[in-house]
């Protein structure tokens, strides 16, 4: 290979490892000690999202991704949410495993394990293009996540349940 063909080669093999470098130096977990329990708990943080914020976070029992709404919603155990992921028909229902409550928090919760849930597994790698939840008094709250919001609940999911892996050891 020669010439333009080479130059275009590089520069590509280029981009690829920029584009690596700056999606795995952002793997972030915040890491605290609980000083009475010495159980430790990680979290992404909180992300923006459109109508809401999430924000991720594991301990030696759970992986916990929560949804706080920035209105007040009713959630009980039988409300749910539907995951659409970007470019497929491929589609997940998830129920709420929180607490009831009117404060707008909605979580998934997912058995922290040696080998990571698949359902879990597919939230870290599947662009999610909008989740539609569904409250107690059966209103459906869109969430749609444009490019820059799908890639950092990817990368807080993925971050989040392989640190949380290591807490097991």
């Amino acid at each position: 290979m020669k010439g333009p063909g080479l130059k275009k080669y590089l520069l590509s093999l280029l981009c690829s490892a920029t584009i690596f470098h700056a999606v795995a130096q952002d793997c972030n977990v915040n890491r605290e000690t609980d000083v009475f329990a010495r159980e430790t708990r990680l979290s992404s943080g909180f992300i923006d999202l459109s109508g809401a914020s999430v924000t991720v976070d594991a301990d030696k029992k759970e992986v916990d991704i929560l949804f706080s709404f920035k209105t007040n919603r009713c959630f009980d155990d039988g409300c749910t949410a539907t995951i659409y992921f970007a470019g497929t028909k491929s589609k997940l229902l998830l129920r709420n495993a929180g607490t009831m409550n009117c404060e707008g928090l909605f979580h998934f919760i997912f058995r922290n394990a040696v080998s990571v849930n698949y359902q879990l597994k597919k939230l870290a790698t599947t662009k999610i293009s909008h989740i539609v939840f569904t409250d107690r008094d059966q209103k459906m709250i869109p969430v749609n996540l444009d490019e820059p919001m799908q890639l950092k609940f990817m990368q807080a999911v993925d971050c989040v349940s392989k640190e949380a892996v290591k807490l097991l050891q």
